[in-house]
């Protein structure tokens, strides 16, 4: 499995080398997982959903996927084509670094059935960083859901289940969870997008919500769409901002920038963060970790390292 830079044309030149099929993965599906993947041809699409390991997301619709499994949904997708060779489009982005790990093994996996796989990944990419501006925020902090649950129509499990969240001052709220745990859910019933089937959501205002897929934001004419997109926020005067995923895509030097700018921002506005990067959970006042709908852990980021297992053997990288 190989990576490319998007620069100097060394993608069209793989694509014309390999006869290989470029495949965008931020267009949108519909239907039911099972749908898309098994109906045309059960026998090819049961070995794709084997060798991807998603068959635990068969009986979802597609928009009821959080937004790591979609990925998977969508290289399952690709592979219904029958492809020689594939180049994927920012495959990793949205999963969690177990998931990552996880999705790598499989793809060099189908390497050794036959299939070339390349891949992008903007992260990787050298070049100018952006500059964040920050203007302060105005107005009071006041958010909370209390015992709220919610469950996708149709779906036997609830997506979020009984969870109480309460934010009344400035700082940076990290929530943290594996895909598929709740994150996203949580913060669309914060941001009233969706309504909870039971518990109370209250905000004094509305606030800033920015979703994890970049193509449901806004700035669609921009070059770089979610650097536009976070410039947009950090500026905002609201005191509350809901960003799912926002350093997704971003390179090494613009996340950094981004982060500073973040810290400033911090000091007038609720920040409510959901993510898998270590760097935002090093710069957190509080962390919020989610496991299958479920709220785990609630407390400062010393708290949640301490008692935690898998990040505490990753502090030394935060």
């Amino acid at each position: 499995m190989e990576w490319l830079s998007s620069g100097q044309g060394r993608v069209d030149e793989w694509v014309t080398t390999n006869g290989a099929t470029p495949v965008k993965l931020d267009s949108p599906l519909a239907g039911r997982v099972a749908s898309l993947l098994i109906e045309e041809d059960p026998l090819y699409g049961s070995e794709v959903v084997a060798i991807l390991q998603i068959d635990h997301l068969l009986y979802k619709r597609f928009d009821e996927c959080s937004s790591g499994e979609r990925q998977l949904v969508r290289i399952a997708y690709a592979l219904m084509r029958r492809p020689q060779a594939l180049v994927l489009h920012e495959p990793f982005r949205h999963l969690d670094r177990y998931r990552r790990e996880h999705l790598t093994m499989l793809l060099e996996r189908l390497t050794h059935l036959g299939v070339k796989v390349a891949y992008t990944e903007r992260a990787r990419e050298a070049g100018a960083a952006s500059a964040f501006s920050v203007a302060p925020s105005i107005g009071e902090v006041e958010i909370s859901a209390r015992d709220v649950s919610y469950r996708h129509p149709l779906q036997p499990a609830y997506a979020v289940e009984h969870a109480t969240f309460t934010a009344d001052k400035p700082g940076l709220t990290v929530l943290i969870g594996t895909n598929g745990s709740g994150k996203s859910t949580l913060l669309e019933l914060l941001a009233k997008s969706i309504r909870p089937l039971q518990g109370k959501i209250k905000r004094v205002g509305r606030p800033l919500y920015l979703p994890a897929e970049e193509e449901y934001g806004p700035f669609p004419e921009a070059s770089n769409r979610r650097v536009a997109q976070l410039a947009a926020v950090l500026v905002a005067d609201v005191p509350v901002v809901l960003l799912d995923e926002p350093t997704v895509g971003l390179t090494d030097e613009e996340r950094r920038h981004f982060c500073r700018a973040l810290l400033e921002k911090r000091q007038t506005a609720q920040l409510i963060c959901a993510s898998h990067d270590p760097v935002l959970l090093e710069h957190a006042d509080r962390v919020v970790s989610l496991s299958n709908g479920t709220i785990v852990f609630d407390g400062t980021k010393e708290a949640f390292l301490e008692r935690s297992l898998v990040w505490s053997h990753s502090s030394s990288a935060l």
